[in-house]
């Protein structure tokens, strides 16, 4: 089942992977920056469970 917090994860994805192509960010900020957007999203998910 597809929820709100994955749909907004995917959507934060592709934004950074569009930022890497325009060269403005490197791929060490992508990987740090969805390492913490992995993390938010999950805890929403979880939030949203209770």
């Amino acid at each position: 089942m597809i929820n709100e917090s994955n749909i907004n994860y995917r959507m934060s994805l592709h934004i950074l992977k569009m930022l890497m192509r325009g060269n403005l960010i490197t791929e060490q900020e992508f990987n740090a920056i969805d390492n913490e957007n992995k993390k938010s999203f999950k805890a929403l998910e979880y939030q949203g469970l209770a």
